[in-house]
């Protein structure tokens, strides 16, 4: 039986109008992957331009000639590469590219078959939407990428969603720190390392969610038949989730700093016909993804080894064209603002700034941390938060500050930054 899958009727109803006159000829198709199925498509990303600088009027006027330039000795296939690797860390959990768009006649399209392979290639089911420039006609279909690469019909079908329902969580995490970090780590290894743990401590936290009577309910993730739609009112479209665990002593060899982090994190339900202890892995495995990227990114902006890391936060947005709560994340370093996220994320997704919605206050992580001045940063007016050096350790350590026990390596970041990734790096070096 030929697999099936939908597509957003709400956003690609008028997609095609919106593209008509614009200079897009090729972008992203953005979604959740379905077992057994070809994905529901949210959304769309047009590709940035290879050149920005370039001569606009040179531009290639059809994707056949788009697909096969190149700039600054960069194809255009490698382009759009970097553009998914880059798209893809803006998204929450269960969500990733699901293929392409190109405008073209759907003859043209199917003549590109071959063209696009090397940009589809490791897609489970890659799709391509086809939207003609002429007659503005819309077409999905599915790019087979054996010995003679072809496109075919596929069986999308347009839904609205209405029963989506939005799993959100906050996360406090006590981590142990270091007081130094070693240069010769590898990027990579750790921030897989800090997924790893992560993922382990959540799943031995107690999982409840709210509930109306104000008394949380325990999640019973050992359940296979407790489904979504059995512990939710058909009316409720957000429901929080909690991680609890007990307390836990510092041990020997953890570092000698214990200090408290937040993480915010969402999770977007289509139906509520899935398991349960499904619809939370999805949570948690965002959380765990999140950290290791925040980790990756602290790493990489670090101009020189030493003591301190500029630690990253995220700022979340939402298309508003999606009827629903989608909130993509950038990472920010601890001078920028939720501007620079929205900057970046209109260029990424190929959008208006103004058409892009900033989350509420319980998922804005920079306003938790602000709310939370002295439990996750220096208090105003300290020695610490006006980047001053922290008086001499009366208890004989050296390269600690006093009672508070917060190391050097902290005093010089900025307090609203979400410190998850940073504190937990030197424990692994």
């Amino acid at each position: 039986m030929a697999k099936k899958g939908t597509y957003n009727g709400t956003f690609f109803g008028n997609f095609s109008s919106r593209l008509h006159g614009t200079p897009v000829r090729f972008g992203l198709l953005l979604g959740q992957e379905v077992e057994n199925g070809l994905g529901d498509v949210l959304f769309a990303a047009a590709t940035p331009p290879l050149d920005e600088e370039g001569d606009a009027d040179a531009a290639p006027k059809d994707v056949a000639s788009l697909l096969k330039s190149s700039s600054a000795g960069v194809s255009f296939s490698d382009w759009v590469v970097q553009h998914t690797s880059a798209v893809r860390k803006l998204l929450p959990a269960a969500m990733a590219p699901l293929g392409c768009f190109v405008v073209a006649s759907e003859q043209a399209a199917k003549e590109l078959a071959a063209l696009l392979v090397p940009i589809l290639r490791g897609f489970p089911e890659p799709l391509v939407l086809s939207i003609d420039p002429s007659t503005r006609k819309s077409s999905f279909w599915q790019l087979s990428v054996g010995a003679k690469p072809a496109l075919r019909p596929a069986q999308m079908k347009a839904d609205s969603y209405k029963d989506y329902l939005l799993l959100w969580s906050v996360v406090n995490v006590d981590v142990f720190v270091q007081e130094t970090y070693s240069p010769d780590a590898n990027i990579d290894d750790l921030a897989t390392e800090v997924s790893r743990v992560v993922a382990e401590s959540l799943k031995s936290c107690v999982v409840t969610m709210a509930s109306d009577t104000g008394v949380p309910q325990v999640v019973e993730l050992a359940s296979e038949s407790l489904l979504v739609e059995t512990v939710t009112p058909k009316e409720c479209h957000q429901l929080k989730v909690s991680f609890l665990r007990p307390g836990s002593v510092l041990r020997a060899g953890d570092g000698p700093v214990r200090q408290r982090c937040v993480l915010t994190s969402s999770a977007l339900l289509l139906r509520r016909n899935i398991e349960l202890r499904r619809a939370v892995a999805q949570l948690m495995e965002e959380i765990a993804s999140s950290s290791a990227e925040r980790l990756r990114l602290a790493l990489e902006e670090c101009e020189k080894p030493g003591r301190f890391l500029n630690l990253p936060w995220r700022g979340l947005f939402s298309p508003e064209d999606l009827q629903f709560p989608l909130w993509l994340g950038d990472y920010l370093m601890p001078d920028e603002s939720h501007a620079a996220a929205k900057e970046r994320l209109g260029q990424l997704l190929g959008v208006q700034e103004e058409a892009l919605e900033q989350a509420p206050d319980f998922l804005d992580e920079h306003k938790l941390l602000t709310a939370h001045v002295g439990t996750y940063g220096p208090e105003p007016g300290s020695d610490r938060a006006q980047g001053k050096a922290p008086k001499a350790s009366t208890s004989g350590s050296s390269g600690r500050s006093g009672s508070s026990g917060v190391p050097v390596a902290l005093t010089t970041c900025v307090a609203m930054v979400v410190l998850i990734l940073a504190v937990a790096i030197p424990k692994m070096l």
